[in-house]
């Protein structure tokens, strides 16, 4: 004869008493021992119902036996039973205060099926245990249920054995602490070995309850306890909290269990069962605490855990795992008020790694890390969100049937700096993020945020940044033109390509027909950036400044306005995130050159400059005759010598990542505002292509400029 089995069921009022009399009385040999109301809202009841199991070796019959066994015959003595039962539910229903000591206030569960359909999907999952834990931060076990680090549990795996004395629902899960067992011939585990706090597990657990880190919890299909049918070999839940941790008697043993609570109570278990509602708002619930005794012979207070009553649960009590009426029962029963019992949001309970690993984006954010150790660890399909280990040279392949594997555009995020003077208009394409920056009479700006598939295509960005760092491309630093001391040299390298700028000496200037072929890709890239924002007047660039960076190398502020140039510049960032802002530059800023001692004589007044409104104002009035140009003059000046800061507000502020294109056009913005480009502690190339105007260069370097790109270097924007 089975011990008896604990059942929860949810169901409308006036439907309760049937339909748990036609669940109970389809099963064979069950016989129904007791009937709880546990908890009411609405039109719903939650009752718990206990039945014992003749000799069937399930607790529950599968619904096939159910199916091929069909109702009972009814005979007088069947009729009697249903009288009784239909009489006995009436009662409950009909007065649900006969048993206020058994009421709670939290929905225990709905009603467990073996092999019930999940309401979802799990956040992360895994078809074998290596893959898991070389994806999981936080759960990186390969024996063992419990996961430790630095002595605290971060995760814990929930598979075919957690104990006779096992619990699972929407919020709460029960589970047997590992820890001195050994395993039968059955490959059942058994509490060899007493337990303490010292034990490692233990140690560990109490450890996160103490300090609030939040553990992760997967589950196995081979669970015996859930009753769902779980979609994967391995399925994460999501984070738990410890809450109470307690010693046992098992076998003659001191065993120990563990309850966790689900960390966010709001949101819906994935597990649930499928058609289940969602759960109540924290500010709806109330959380109350299970019953608890202090041991007359301790003084230790411990829970009341099983229905069958209170023990002392201090393993070093003599009073320990003793019911007032004597030893318990092998099989015990958990307590309803124990079962719903709920502890208190605590925002302080934190994880200390993400539940879904991120380290797919961040290896893309990072283009240098990507032969780092990290970079051979697993990940989280993006897609199916099956762990996938890293097998191969060239990155990661999901082998799961149900992805796929189609190229989506992925949209990086890129800052808008919300103090920035000039707001840009955002548009989108597969291949680009697109932020135009329009300055008032004097020019466009327009950054080009490449999305992760352009970085990846043929010859694209990866494979020029790797070529690059291959490549004899004759990158070297030069003197400054200008130096407080005479022979310092750039901080960071250069070669030019094309026709001859004065940014490099001549003689340093390379024709196009030596350049290495990153140099041509990297042109056609540039080519139809510029095509793109100036349209058919666009003139083609003839000239490409390569800049190399190094740890703490920079570029200052600086303008391309020389005459030799024409209107538009364009460039190509590649490699570690920088961060492009463009300023007024300092006369322009203040309306005066050398620190307010001389007013300028072209006063544009633009988009940037201190007392925009007021400097403005005033040109109005001395453009309608009503200042002189002394007065106008003077005005001027009394403005700029109220300036105090060092500096011109930073007009436009854009992060750019690798692979991401920039085009500047219109020559006054050269004129009046200038740029510079910070980056990161990190290997980066900056690749700038402009039109030198061949009347500005001498003839015979003119063939310098000369080029033709081949078919597949030339870019469509893909």
């Amino acid at each position: 004869m089975k011990a008896p089995v604990d059942q929860f069921i949810s169901l409308p009022v006036d439907l309760t008493f049937f339909l748990i009399y036609f669940s109970i009385r389809n099963q064979q040999h069950c016989h129904l021992l007791r009937l709880q109301t546990v908890y009411s809202v609405g039109s719903s009841v939650v009752y718990r119902y206990t039945i014992r199991v003749g000799d069937r070796t399930d607790t529950m019959p599968k619904r096939k036996a159910v199916q091929e066994s069909g109702p009972a015959k009814r005979t007088r003595r069947s009729k009697g039973k249903f009288i009784l039962h239909v009489l006995f539910f009436a009662y409950l229903v009909l007065v649900p205060d006969a048993h206020p000591e058994n009421e709670i206030t939290t929905p225990v569960s709905q009603l467990i099926i073996e092999d019930s359909p999940v309401r979802g999907k799990p956040p992360v999952w895994a078809d074998n245990r290596s893959t898991l834990c070389d994806t999981l931060s936080w759960f990186r076990s390969t024996q063992g249920g419990c996961y430790q680090s630095n002595k605290v549990c971060l995760g814990v795996l929930l598979d075919k054995d957690s104990g006779s004395r096992a619990h699972i629902d929407d919020e709460i899960i029960i589970t047997r602490v590992g820890g001195g067992q050994s395993m039968d011939a059955k490959g059942n585990f058994s509490q060899a070995k007493d337990l303490d706090e010292s034990t490692r597990s233990i140690d560990a657990l109490l450890a996160s309850m103490r300090i609030g880190i939040a553990v992760g919890l997967i589950i196995g299909n081979k669970n015996t306890v859930i009753r769902r049918q779980l979609p994967y070999r391995y399925n994460v839940l999501a984070f738990f909290r410890v809450v109470d941790i307690w010693f046992e008697q098992v076998n003659g043993k001191v065993g120990a269990q563990v309850r966790f609570q689900k960390l966010n109570l709001e949101e819906p278990s994935w597990w649930a069962i499928e058609g289940s509602s969602n759960p109540p708002p924290v500010s709806e619930r109330e959380f109350t605490r299970p019953q608890s005794k202090e041991c007359n012979k301790c003084s230790t207070v411990s829970n009341r855990v099983y229905e069958e009553g209170w023990m002392c649960l201090d393993r070093k009590c003599s009073a320990f795992w003793r019911l007032e009426t004597g030893e318990p029962p092998e099989e015990l029963h958990y307590h309803a008020d124990f079962l719903s019992s709920r502890e208190p949001v605590d925002d302080q309970i934190q994880p200390e790694f993400n539940l879904v690993p991120e380290l797919l984006e961040s290896l893309l954010e990072c283009p240098d890390t990507s032969t780092q150790r990290i970079a051979w660890r697993g990940i989280v399909c993006p897609d199916c969100q099956k762990c996938v280990s890293r097998r191969y040279w060239s990155g990661w392949v999901c082998s799961d049937p149900s992805d796929v594997k189609n190229r989506r555009s992925t949209k990086r995020a890129i800052r808008i700096d919300e103090g920035q003077l000039v707001r840009p208009q955002v548009t989108f394409t597969r291949e680009y993020q697109k932020f135009i920056y329009e300055i008032d009479g004097v020019g466009t700006v327009v950054h080009y945020s490449a999305n992760r598939p352009v970085l990846g295509q043929p010859n694209g960005p990866n494979d020029l940044f790797q070529g690059l760092q291959s490549a004899n491309l004759g990158l070297r630093r030069f003197p400054l033109q200008q130096s407080v001391v005479e022979g310092t040299l750039t901080a960071h390298f250069a070669v030019n390509f094309g026709m001859p700028y004065k940014f490099v000496v001549s003689v340093d200037s390379k024709g196009f027909s030596e350049a290495p072929r990153e140099i041509k890709y990297a042109l056609g890239r540039l080519t139809w950036a510029t095509q793109q924002v100036v349209g058919s007047k666009a003139q083609a660039p003839n000239e490409l400044l390569t800049l190399g960076y190094f740890e703490k190398m920079a570029i200052g502020y600086h303008d391309d306005g020389e005459s030799s140039l024409g209107p538009t510049i364009a460039t190509l960032s590649l490699g570690a995130k920088s961060t492009m802002k463009i300023r007024l530059k300092d006369e322009y800023f203040r309306g005066c050159r050398t620190r307010g001692k001389v007013p300028i004589s072209d006063d544009a007044v633009l988009p940037g400059c201190y007392k925009f409104e007021e400097r403005k104002a005033l040109r109005e009035q001395h453009q309608r005759d009503e200042l002189t140009d002394e007065e106008y003059n003077e005005g001027r000046m009394t403005l700029a010598k109220e300036v105090t800061q060092r500096e011109s507000n930073v007009l436009i502020n854009m992060d750019l990542h690798h692979g991401d294109l920039v085009v500047m056009h219109g020559t006054r913005l050269q004129k009046y505002y200038e740029h510079t480009v910070i980056s990161e502690d990190k290997l980066r190339f900056a690749l700038t292509a402009r039109y030198i105007k061949p009347d500005q260069v001498p003839e015979e370097e003119h063939h310098k400029g000369d080029f033709e790109l081949e078919p597949d270097q030339v870019y469509d924007g893909r």
